[in-house]
């Protein structure tokens, strides 16, 4: 059993009784000054973590560089930190094909390949793989972030799909050639598709999509549109309670 948090990394029995392995925080995650000059445990975040089952244990951390941390899945010991796009925040792994696949939310406009997704090869974290998606026309000239989540499961084929937050539409990718082939509009009156998870008992793809609600235009409810606390009501447009 494995735990990641602010103090680290932390390998268990399965019962949680024994303590095998422990990756302290520094050795794992950036570390900034804190006010006194020492170093700061707050900063080490995780986002996501991903296993092949075989070798290695992939984890996407809160960091100042963009990397992915590998580490022994037997010894709990750190592989390496691998350089990746920008706030890597979703890691899938494809059995058949070996790959870690890596969703981020920001891109690097200096980069000579800039995109929002990249991919490891399982068996060697250090080999390049070369991807060019950016989940938005704009992206690159004005460096727009993409929350976003993908699905990747072996039971696809050779496709794969990817949610943007600010875009309505389920992106397909061709997984051969790293590239997007086709987009699908999912619900018209959505503002865009987060989170999104497939299930293997009914082939099923379910996506989490966010609705932008009535206000913020000469048209809407209300004129300007607050963040939270504003004790408002709006009128959704979508869904049950349209």
């Amino acid at each position: 059993m494995w735990s990641f948090g602010k103090s680290g990394v932390f390998v268990f029995s399965p019962d949680g009784s024994k303590q095998h392995s422990h990756v302290p925080a520094e050795a794992v995650c950036e570390e900034p000054a804190g006010s006194d000059g020492g170093w700061s445990s707050s900063v080490c975040r995780f986002y996501d973590i991903v296993s092949d089952g075989k070798k290695y244990v992939w984890a996407a951390a809160e960091r100042g560089q963009s990397m992915v941390d590998v580490f022994d899945i037997d010894t709990g010991a750190v592989v390496g930190s691998f350089e990746a796009c920008l706030s890597p925040n979703n890691l899938e792994y494809h059995p058949l094909r070996d790959e870690v696949w890596v969703r981020c939310g920001e891109i690097d406009v200096n980069s000579t390949n800039p995109t929002h997704l990249d991919v490891f090869s399982a068996s060697n974290p250090s080999g390049e793989i070369q991807t060019n998606i950016l989940m938005q026309e704009r992206a690159l000239q004005e460096g727009l972030s993409s929350s976003g989540a993908s699905v990747i499961n072996d039971d696809l084929g050779d496709v794969g799909y990817l949610t943007d937050s600010s875009q309505p539409y389920l992106f397909k990718m061709d997984l051969s050639t790293k590239t997007i082939i086709d987009k699908i509009e999912m619900v018209p009156a959505s503002h865009g598709l987060y989170e999104a998870v497939y299930s293997e008992v009914n082939n099923h793809i379910f996506v989490h999509a966010q609705m932008c609600c009535t206000c913020g235009s000469e048209d809407s409810d209300l004129e300007s549109c607050g963040r939270s606390g504003t004790g408002y009501s709006v009128s959704p447009t979508t869904g049950s309670s349209a």
